[in-house]
């Protein structure tokens, strides 16, 4: 007695991995029906009978077939997807018209969050040109606080933006993988990092890009505070561009620190000697086999004609000019 009970596994143990599995079966049918996809009326009663009934040992292999053929329906959305979703509607959060992924309610909370700090912080008189373009060595106290704060903020609204943008279609496509959720929070503060250091330790022209701005826009005058926060938000945006910018800059020095060695002469001329040469003993060995192929017809056939004879090394004196065009 005490063996049948520890074979039936209730389904509303989410703990125990037969039960996980039919409640992904159950968002799967639910969600195919949402989307009008036609589910075979066997799948609905083996599913519906495991739900009524629970699930022992002799169903495990039906709910096999019932999730095989649910994830063939919904392809190419994934099952964890599917039912990470559905349950994140049952808990009907009062932020779930933000998105149904917890990851992109978050994200979305810290990019407003970060808009609203850009927007109040631009409000301050600390916030202008001449303290946006000088550099944080060169302020202190809370003018450097403002200046850093409202470039963490850019950092973070484009940091924010591209995780958004990649999870969202993820999230669309029905593939978006709870488990790489902490690669996003990784990316948003490398972003974050990249904003910091594109704006404050690699040295920009300011002037330089003001200037061309302008001209792309009819002579209109470009902030500089403007300026700098766009880097920002680029640099938290595409950490892969300070990344980029960083391995080049470290190329360069490594180029001054230990530069390329020229070749030796007398070996660079050695070398030149040794293919050359083996080009001529490719070409002695090419016309001897030809030669060779000559004689041997000729071995076979003593009584050639002659016109024969010519014809054959006509043929050949033809084959070795071509070959030698062609070097």
């Amino acid at each position: 007695m005490e063996a049948q009970q520890e074979t039936v596994i209730k389904p509303k143990q989410a703990e125990h991995e037969f039960a996980a599995v039919l409640a992904q079966c159950k968002a799967m049918a639910e969600f195919s029906f949402h989307k009008g996809i036609k589910v075979p009326e066997s799948i609905m009663v083996k599913l519906d009978a495991m739900t009524a009934e629970g699930i022992n040992k002799l169903e495990v292999k039906a709910l096999t077939q019932v999730h095989n053929r649910l994830t063939e329906l919904v392809a190419p959305a994934k099952p964890e997807t599917i039912w990470l979703m559905s349950e994140e509607t049952k808990k009907g959060s009062w932020l779930l018209f933000l998105g149904r992924v917890p990851l992109i309610r978050k994200m979305m909370v810290v990019a407003i969050t970060s808009l609203v700090v850009l927007i109040a912080l631009s409000l301050s008189s600390y916030i202008n040109n001449e303290n946006m373009v000088a550099s944080m060595f060169d302020m202190e106290g809370t003018r450097l606080l403002y200046v850093q704060a409202i470039l963490l903020a850019s950092a973070a609204i484009g940091a924010s933006f591209a995780a958004l943008f990649k999870a969202n279609s993820y999230v669309t496509a029905g593939v978006y993988d709870p488990k790489f959720e902490s690669s996003y929070w990784v990316r948003f503060v490398v972003g974050l990092i990249a904003g910091i250091i594109l704006t404050q330790l690699i040295p920009v022209n300011l002037d330089a890009v003001a200037n061309a701005a302008s001209s792309e826009t009819g002579g209109a005058p470009v902030s500089h505070a403007a300026l700098r926060i766009t880097m920002a938000l680029v640099g938290g945006f595409s950490a892969n561009l300070v990344y980029k910018i960083l391995d080049r800059i470290v190329e360069t020095v490594q180029s001054f620190i230990s530069p390329n060695i020229p070749e030796d002469p007398q070996t660079l001329k050695q070398n030149l000697e040794n293919h050359f040469r083996k080009q001529e003993l490719d070409q002695i060995t090419l016309w001897s086999q030809g030669i060779v192929a000559i004689q041997s017809k000729l071995a076979l056939e003593p009584n050639m004609p002659v016109s024969k004879i010519q014809q054959m090394l006509a043929d050949y004196l033809k084959e070795v000019m071509n070959a030698h065009e062609e070097k």
